[in-house]
Formats: structure tokens, sequence, C-alpha cells
């Protein structure tokens, strides 16, 4: 079945937010949006290019995006400082970035979430997780079912899939999912590793949904094996 492209408009209004190079909104027989892809420099993070987009689209066409729907490609623009982020919680202070060079990045101690991408395509779905340590980058990938029953856990998968070198040891997840705790959502996930002369372990890690539950999923994979990541 052809994708149907019936709003214009908005794909036109969303390659003038600040930083946007393309985007291409899929839509329904209802002109309701069910994908957005955009194509952004790396001037500001992820997460914070998925709010500009829903809301542009609340304020100027009345339409309730769910980030889950927004997939969010960044690439290094030649005349423009690269910036890789750690996610950051939405009340961060902003970051101006200035013609001076910019500070030396602080390498951090441990794997960070540097970005979560969700493509899916009719009844597939595909989720790219990048991992920043030590100075490098670590990418993963993993596909399956686009229920969003199934996010959870292709996301762990493919935060697994980015610890694969850093590991060293086999591992798989053995569940992953996002459960309401009080007035908050926290994403769980149990692993299991394999220990040199050991045997099977089990591990479990969780973390607080700030926002983007994918993320949340990333972290709590972290969570789990950052003792082993240390040593």
């Amino acid at each position: 079945m052809t994708a149907l492209r019936l709003l214009p408009e908005l794909e036109d209004a969303l390659r003038q937010i600040p930083g946007v190079r393309a985007a291409s909104v899929v839509t329904g027989p209802d002109a309701q949006p069910t994908e957005i892809h955009v194509l952004a420099d790396r001037m500001k993070p992820a997460k914070q290019v998925v709010r500009d987009i829903q809301s542009l689209a609340m304020a100027r066409y009345d339409l309730d995006i769910d980030h889950r729907i927004v997939s969010v490609v960044q690439i290094d623009d030649g005349d423009t400082p690269a910036l890789r982020l750690a996610v950051t919680p939405a009340d961060a202070d902003t970051i101006d970035v200035t013609d001076a060079p910019p500070a030396p990045a602080e390498v951090s101690p441990r794997p960070l979430v540097d970005a979560v991408v969700v493509r899916t395509s009719h009844a597939e779905a595909e989720v790219t997780v990048t991992l920043a340590f030590g100075g490098d980058i670590f990418v993963g990938s993993a596909s399956g079912s686009s229920a969003i029953a199934s996010r959870p856990r292709l996301v762990a998968r493919a935060t697994l899939d980015a610890l694969g070198e850093l590991l060293g040891t086999a591992a798989d997840i053995e569940h992953a999912t996002v459960i309401p705790v009080g007035s908050r959502s926290v994403a769980v996930s149990v692993l299991q590793v394999q220990v040199p002369r050991t045997g099977e372990q089990v591990l479990s890690g969780s973390a607080i949904v700030r926002g983007d539950e994918a993320d949340a999923v990333a972290r709590s994979v972290l969570d789990a094996l950052n003792r082993r990541l240390l040593g």
C-alpha cells in the first residue's frame, strides 16, 4: 500500500523548526499523522526536536502528536560544531552554542543513552540505540512487531546489542516493560547473563520514565549491567 502524505503544509512547517533539515509526514486516509520522520542536525537533543514538533503541530494545526510516531535522525553538519548529548531531564538548562570552540566533553564513567530511534513500517518496527562511553559511540539495533506492547523488549534488545562489545559475554533479555508506580511510570528490565565458571546470572534494572518510555527502557538495561560493565 502506498504511504499517504496528506499534510504537505505540516511538512513545510516542520522544516522551519531550527535545526530541522528535512521532514516527511505519513498519514492515514483521515489525514491524521501515523508516522513523522525528521532529519535534523545535532544542535539540540533529539527529545527536544520531538517536543518542538509536538508544540508546533498542536499550536498551528490542533494536532496532538504521540511522541512514539516521531523518528528523528541526527546528522553532523559540516557548517556547525557537532554535539553528542546524553539524554537529560526536560528541565535541563539550555545549551548555547557560539562560534567559540566547544569545551572538551567530560567523559562519563559509565555508558549513557545518546539516542533511541524507532522506525515503524506497517507491522514491523526497527529500534536503533546509540550509547556513548569512554569517548566512543556504540550502536545496536533490533527489529520485530510494531505493536506498542512489543516496544520495550525491542528497545531492550537494541540496547543489549549496543553493549555487546563492552559486555564481552552472552546475554539475553528475559523481560522488559513499563509499569505504573504511584504517580510515576518505571521501566524494568530483567536480563540473563552468562558468567564464566559460574553459569547463568539473572540481573534486573529500573529507570524512572522522564518523558520518553524508550529512553527509560534503555536506561533500565544499563542499570542492570553497569556493575558488570564497570568491573
